[in-house]
């Protein structure tokens, strides 16, 4: 049995976390069943028994459920391979991680975000996965490149995808009706969205949406051929303070015509099931959701929701589709054989997606997708439809954040909420981050 282990720091779940998965046994055959399949390294003596540790991050219990269920799959199908898995929530993951990194104690696998991977790799932490792959201990046969490109960090694979996500702009279809707002479509436009945000407030009397947050800003920069981090990631991406300014003053009239929920509302939000729009407070969610949070939200609010593409994505330029996390290899691992054999498992596995469900993002392995779609709940049919709108309007997904990304973000929050409560302008605001967030990306190493 698997020691339980205890969430650490149940803070507020970063939604620029977000989820994907699904996997299979070591044979390079995704349709392949757990109980038929022992793995191709299976020889006449019996292979010595091996206790792998496995570190990941969890919102929900949710999480750990469907992690847990995965590993036991995994165990029948190679008895002799033990997972032993912790978990923990929030910063304190990479807390975590940083902690065990220094004490040369990681655990064999390791579930890295998008945002953290290239700062693992440059640490040292992660094992290249290029053999792996080359052999098909880890089958990526027919998977498009752009499913790969994410865990690549100068032309080497030490991430591997375990499903596909892309922001995503909920909406209520019936309180759009109530409103006389029609659904947003791919030409969807920022000024339409603030007509409708008004309609709602004027007919409804309910917030239309919550204020923006840096994932959008980094969409609205994309938008307009910037992007947050220049190519050398020392400093912002961007040269025209303008584009802040502008970001910022919309969200300051919406604001003050109370078309979009208080500032001091969201900053107390604590999970998904929390917030305006969860809450049937709004008839928009645009706050930092994303696709796979889909069911989360249909759940709480009992109803068939509608998914949109940001405003303003219909050139193409803004949106983009995003691994959910990635799986890698602790570079000190004695068994990193083994380890790769379960993120092939968890990766391709039918029976393991099957139990996955989804739940951290669409699988993509074309074999695999294939033989999903008949198990497919028709939120699950929403979801794939809707990825399906954003790869035909999304361009490539930017490099990974640098090492300070996470404190960039911080600095970006705590701007935005001093010009939200109006203690500073756009413009000031504008300056400030630049000043604060160049300062600690040139201080990271």
């Amino acid at each position: 049995m698997r020691k339980a282990m205890k969430v650490i720091g149940l803070l507020a779940i970063s939604l620029t976390m977000t989820l994907a998965g699904c996997s299979q046994g070591n044979n390079g055959n995704p349709g392949s069943s757990p109980s038929t399949n022992n793995g191709s390294n299976q020889t006449d003596k019996a292979p010595k028994d091996v206790t792998l540790r496995m570190s990941y991050w969890a919102g929900s219990q949710l999480t750990v459920d469907k992690n847990n269920a995965v590993i036991e799959l995994f165990e029948k199908a190679y008895p002799h391979i033990k997972i032993e898995a912790e978990y923990y929530a929030g910063d304190a993951y990479n807390d975590k991680i940083n902690v065990q990194a220094a004490s040369n104690s990681l655990p064999d696998i390791i579930r890295v975000d998008y945002a953290q991977i290239k700062n693992y790799v440059n640490k040292g932490l992660l094992t290249p996965l290029d053999d792996y792959i080359s052999d098909q201990t880890i089958n990526m046969e027919g998977v498009a490149e752009v499913n790969m490109k994410g865990g690549m960090i100068d032309g080497v694979t030490y991430g591997i995808n375990i499903g596909n996500n892309a922001l995503v702009m909920f909406y209520d279809p019936d309180k759009l009706a109530e409103a006389g707002v029609n659904p947003p479509g791919p030409d969807y436009t920022w000024e339409q969205y603030e007509a409708d945000l008004r309609a709602v407030k004027d007919k409804l009397g309910l917030y239309g949406d919550t204020h923006l947050a840096r994932e959008h800003f980094e969409v609205w920069l994309r938008q307009h051929g910037q992007k947050l981090y220049a190519a050398d990631q020392k400093t912002l991406g961007y040269e025209d303070d303008q584009l802040f300014v502008e970001f910022m003053e919309q969200q300051l009239r919406w604001q003050k015509e109370e078309m979009i929920s208080p500032i001091s509302v969201e900053l107390e939000i604590r999970g998904l099931e929390d917030g305006p729009f969860p809450k049937g407070e709004s008839a928009f969610g645009g706050y930092s959701y994303w696709s796979n949070h889909a069911d989360i939200m249909e759940t709480q609010l009992g109803k068939e929701l509608g998914m949109a593409m940001y405003p303003g994505s219909g050139d193409g330029k803004g949106m983009y589709m995003k691994p959910s996390f990635f799986h890698g290899v602790w570079s000190g691992s004695k068994h990193p054989k083994e380890a790769a054999m379960f993120i092939e498992f968890f990766t391709n596995n039918i029976d393991a997606a099957k139990s996955l469900n989804a739940y951290f993002g669409m699988p993509y392995h074309p074999n695999l997708v294939q033989e999903m779609q008949a198990t497919f709940s028709e939120t699950q049919k929403r979801v794939s439809a809707y990825l399906q709108v954003v790869e035909q309007h999304s361009s490539e997904i930017d490099p990974p954040a640098p090492v300070a990304g996470s404190e960039v973000g911080k600095i970006f929050t705590n701007v935005a909420s001093e010009i939200f409560y109006e203690r500073i302008t756009p413009a000031e605001g504008a300056a400030k981050f630049r000043t604060e967030a160049n300062a600690a990306l040139a201080k990271a190493k």
